[in-house]
């Protein structure tokens, strides 16, 4: 980002994975603007960086502010690791959006809050002529328009870059833009600065994920919302189990339980192209907001292969299971020595 010329940061949770000493670290060397309107320390209740900045472009000042999603699912590990906690996004808009709309002529929101999240803030929250869309793999191919706000969301892992042309008249007042998402090239000519650059953090990042592993937490001891879980029609491992405790058991032992785990270990945790064979559902999540990627439906569960829970017969009985629902995630190319009478004898969690 440095390299690249960037003024402002919004700050995401994961900016803090390795901890706010070093997040502040990094961002003193960045020379640029770190935003964000509703992460508070809580040992004095005050914002850990500045809400909102203004910058003059051309003569038009642009005020730029910070909002962070508060869901519990996503910073509160960070809220018992850091001393920090979230207030509701909603309110920090309602906050500061007013003051922001009098000192600038254009009001811009670097919102890490996902894609359906942004479209139905704006819709509640008129005010945001921008806003720029973090957290989660999906992308808006060009900008778009909710209400009255311009929204972009260009994709997550510098797979794709954002651009964005805003057209002003001579008082300053917002007439046009023209706003698109270019997919980056993984291999290409490379440039030696950049490359040294990235080098080097990737010697450093090897250093950081050993002091990433010995930070402790817990998970957040969230409560499960049956009118969340079910919205789509999947209830998740932990309501199957009531009922089929034995076969949950012999589940929980096979590799379909732990098939989110084999993507954290190689840091695809959140690629799109992976998500519908490691996380339940995900394809029908994903159609509403694909950065919603809940922890109770990671892995390959109970429904998965036998179709949501919503469906369950009163008789006891689920969807059959032939092995055409098996070969949509066992293609070939994933799974060439994949034999489909061998993984049903190794799948035998409900023969009896």
């Amino acid at each position: 980002m440095r390299k690249t010329g960037y003024d402002v940061a919004g700050i995401g949770e994961r900016e803090m994975n390795y901890g706010l000493a070093f997040l502040d670290e990094q961002m003193k060397q960045a020379h640029m603007d770190p935003v964000c309107a509703n992460l508070y320390r809580s040992s004095d209740s005050s914002l850990v960086f500045e809400p909102y900045v203004i910058k003059e472009v051309g003569g038009v000042k642009i005020g730029i502010i910070g909002l962070l999603n508060d869901d519990p699912r996503r910073v509160g590990v960070f809220e018992q690791l850091e001393g920090v906690y979230v207030t509701n996004y909603y309110e920090a808009a309602y906050e500061f959006l007013p003051e922001l709309q009098e000192k600038t002529d254009i009001t811009v929101a670097l919102a890490a809050i996902g894609l359906g999240n942004a479209k139905q803030m704006v819709k509640d929250i008129p005010g945001f002529d921008v806003v720029l869309v973090a957290h989660g793999a999906d992308r808006t191919p060009m900008a778009e328009k909710v209400n009255e706000s311009i929204i972009m969301k260009p994709g997550t892992k510098s797979s794709s870059v954002g651009t964005l042309l805003l057209v002003f008249d001579e008082n300053n007042t917002l007439i046009g833009y023209d706003g698109y998402t270019h997919l980056l090239k993984k291999k290409g000519r490379v440039n030696p600065e950049v490359d040294r650059v990235v080098t080097s953090c990737e010697q450093g990042e090897k250093q950081r994920e050993k002091l990433l592993a010995r930070r402790k937490y817990k998970l957040p001891n969230i409560p499960q919302r049956p009118e969340v879980l079910s919205a789509e029609g999947y209830l998740g491992w932990d309501t199957c189990q009531k009922c089929h405790s034995q076969i949950h058991q012999r589940w929980s032992e096979g590799p379909h339980a732990h098939a989110f785990e084999t993507l954290a270990a190689d840091e695809r945790w959140n690629d799109p192209a992976c998500l519908p064979c490691h996380v339940t559902g995900y394809e029908v999540a994903a159609r509403r907001d694909s950065s919603d990627v809940k922890p109770e439906m990671w892995n390959v569960q109970c429904e998965a292969c036998h179709g949501p829970g919503t469906t369950h017969r009163r008789d006891g009985t689920m969807a059959p299971v032939d092995e055409s629902v098996c070969l949509k995630c066992h293609t070939p190319e994933w799974s060439p020595e994949w034999d489909y009478e061998a993984a049903l004898e190794r799948a035998s969690h409900g023969k009896d």
